[in-house]
């Protein structure tokens, strides 16, 4: 399984490449590939330039490309994904986006949470909308906007939801 959490955890006191070494070697990686792969993750990221600085050095979205580097170093079968754009630039959370569904494509199974519906859209065969601990909705995007007859993922949240009107309110 790999993971990205929503909160990073990480060693910043470490460069890019040790702490990728680390979680490789951690993993039982054989280090010949290992090295190879964290190389391809860092310039796939653009973090090549940076992989030995201290990771304490880094803006938010550089840590973020660390971590989604730290998750998918290994392959993992499962991926979980806790809001993994936060704090990326357009160009990684395209990147991102193409990276979910090519391991979808592979048969990987991928849990993606996130508030961003609209991304959530694009990326997801299945959705399952939580509301206070009940889940309200599991279906298909397209299942759901045709019996909700809206046009997009977040109407459909807002009527199974939010029953008040989030124009009114604003």
């Amino acid at each position: 399984m790999g993971y990205v959490p929503e909160e990073p955890a990480i060693y910043s006191h470490m460069s890019a490449y040790d702490y990728l070494l680390l979680v490789g070697r951690l993993r039982r990686i054989k280090e010949s590939i290992l090295r190879k792969k964290i190389k391809g993750s860092l310039e796939i990221f653009d973090l090549a330039g940076d992989m030995h600085s201290e990771i304490s050095s880094f803006s938010k979205g550089m840590v973020q490309k660390v971590l989604i580097s730290a998750a998918l170093l290994h392959d993992p079968e499962v991926l979980l994904l806790d809001e993994p754009l936060s704090g990326l630039d357009v160009t990684t959370t395209m990147v991102v986006r193409e990276l979910v569904r090519k391991l979808s494509t592979e048969g990987k199974i991928i849990i993606y949470s996130s508030h961003i519906l609209e991304i959530v859209e694009k990326v997801a065969s299945r959705v399952i909308i939580l509301h206070q601990g009940r889940v309200r909705a599991d279906d298909s995007v397209e299942n759901l906007r045709t019996l909700m007859k809206v046009p997009s993922l977040e109407e459909v949240f807002n009527q199974l939801v939010k029953p008040e009107d989030p124009q009114a309110l604003a």
